[in-house]
């Protein structure tokens, strides 16, 4: 047994070492898996005309055998000339959504290809997001800019990279001028033809030389608003049109005297189609014309409201106005519908509030509508007590889609501590916790969750604050961009406003307060976040 177990012990040997000289006659030593990665970088935000450049690393040194190894580069699965090289270099010449770019690197002597991707998303020169446009007044004339944020630093809250571009109209239309007499920008959208299009508003901007329709792409013009109107003219002379609501179906703007003209759409999908009418609005079941009117800017959505709401200033009160409708009786056709709100809802105390029917007595500073869906969805109105000059905030919250707002919940409370009258206010549509005031040259803030404290002084400047724009996007309200009379633009940052020091307010221009003097661009007028993201004001 011994003897067996021995010969067996013997063979086992001279087979295993065998073996083990047999694997050298092989060149296992040159098939290498070679694995690619790109420095970190799984997402790419790059924007159109940027230089996009890549320099993969290898886990290995492949430039010592550089005959052996090829590179080819890859756009959505498409190559082009010159991209086969080791390092990714590329001048951006189109916009792409959902996209990415790949490295193909192929062994020729064992035939193996190796490959990685990177996500890519690239966006129009003036599609970033964290970005404003400023209307402003040069020498009467209206200039329009454009400031983006280029990389920010979500852990720091800190703007890395930005740029203002001043006169974006004018590079965009070979140095036409874009008229005079600013009054307010307001961004619009259509609805998508498909599910997964992206769409960036249009922008309309007034002034009293005539209001004028933009590519929110390209800031190239695309109508005189005028044309929008029935014939191509306007329902009398001398009307200067001002900011109303562009829903998907029905469309409503405002004129100098606050009278409403509003058009029904044929097709959604298509921006400025059919025509305005030429006899302004009345109330249902009313037969004079509303005059001194204000259509409240905020978040308009048909599928999570279908109406958007109007301050009558002429009587006093609140409506609201129906993005369209298959049941309308036929007069009403063409025609926005404007309806009544009540003067409270059914569990608010009507002696504790101010009657949304019936204001009288108040005079209105400012309406906003916040939030994008119940419970934070509704309208701020800060109103002047004219009897004592008190001011009070009263926030409304809505639910109810379709054409049919229900009153859930109205909070009244007086604005304390403010040393004079606000000329500008504002605060973020995506749940706000605070809302800003502009008296001269300082802002305050209130908190919403201690109104019954005074307002808290949050940021001086060096002269008047003539507009004021907090970020509007849905997730995320940290930012709120200021203007002043002297041309100077500022971003601060504002989430968690009554916790941050002095040094982490201002994140534009990067020097604080310092304010390069090539950058003011005249009497600002009107700030406006760049939504971006199908939501329409």
């Amino acid at each position: 047994m011994k003897k067996i177990y021995s010969i067996f012990l013997l063979f086992s040997v001279v087979f295993l070492t065998a073996c083990y000289d047999d694997k050298g006659n092989y060149d296992y030593k040159d098939i290498n898996e070679i694995k690619i990665s790109f420095d970190g970088e799984g997402f790419l935000s790059k924007t159109f005309g940027e230089v996009l450049e890549l320099k993969p690393t290898f886990n290995i040194d492949l430039s010592q055998n550089p005959d052996r190894y090829t590179y080819l580069w890859k756009l959505n699965d498409e190559t082009r000339e010159g991209w086969d090289q080791p390092t990714f270099k590329w001048k951006i010449d189109e916009v792409v959504q959902h996209g990415n770019i790949s490295l193909e690197v192929t062994d020729k002597q064992t035939g193996v290809v190796y490959m990685e991707r990177v996500t890519l998303e690239v966006v129009g020169v003036y599609e970033n997001r964290c970005s404003w446009m400023i209307l402003s007044d040069v020498g009467g004339k209206s200039q329009l800019s454009y400031f983006n944020t280029l990389e920010y630093d979500e852990n720091a809250d800190t703007i890395i990279a930005s740029r203002l571009i001043l006169d974006v109209y004018g590079i965009a239309n070979n140095g036409a001028e874009l008229g005079s007499g600013p009054i307010a920008l307001q961004e619009h959208f259509r609805e998508k033809i498909e599910w997964s299009e992206n769409i960036v508003g249009n922008i309309c901007v007034f002034q009293e030389s005539g209001a004028v329709d933009l590519s929110g792409v390209s800031f190239e013009k695309e109508i005189d608003m005028v044309e929008a109107f029935d014939g191509g003219v306007y329902p009398k002379e001398g009307i200067v049109l001002h900011p109303g609501t562009f829903m998907d179906w029905v469309d409503v703007v405002t004129d100098q005297e606050g009278q409403l003209y509003s058009r029904l759409k044929v097709t959604s999908t298509v921006y400025n189609s059919d025509y305005f009418l030429h006899t302004p609005l009345c109330c249902e079941g009313e037969s004079e014309p509303l005059r001194n009117c204000t259509v409240i800017h905020g978040y308009y959505r048909s599928n999570r409201t279908g109406y958007n709401f109007i301050y009558d200033g002429e009587n006093k009160r609140l409506l609201y106005v129906t993005n369209g409708g298959t049941n309308w009786d036929s007069e009403l056709l063409g025609a926005g519908r404007i309806s009544k709100l009540p003067a409270c809802g059914e569990n608010d105390d009507i002696n504790a509030i101010i009657p949304l029917d019936n204001m009288k007595g108040y005079e209105l500073l400012k309406a906003t509508m916040f939030g994008f869906g119940y419970p934070n969805y509704g309208v701020a109105l800060l109103l002047k007590e004219e009897a004592t000059d008190k001011i009070f905030l009263e926030r409304v919250k809505f639910k109810g889609s379709g054409g049919n707002p229900t009153i859930v919940e109205i909070c009244k409370d007086e604005v304390m501590g403010l040393p004079g009258i606000p000329t500008v206010s504002t605060m973020p549509l995506s749940g706000p916790e605070y809302m800003f005031f502009a008296v001269g040259k300082d802002v305050y803030y209130m908190d919403f969750n201690n109104t019954q404290n005074p307002v808290v002084l949050y940021k001086s400047f060096n002269a008047n604050i003539v507009a004021m724009n907090a970020e509007s996007a849905t997730y995320y309200g940290a930012h709120m961009a200021v203007g002043l009379e002297n041309g100077e633009f500022y971003v601060l940052f504002i989430y968690g406003a009554k916790n941050l020091s002095e040094e982490e307010k201002v994140l534009y221009p990067k020097n604080g307060m310092a304010y390069p003097e090539e950058e003011r661009m005249g009497r600002i007028v009107d700030i406006q976040y760049k939504q971006l993201d199908h939501w329409n004001y």
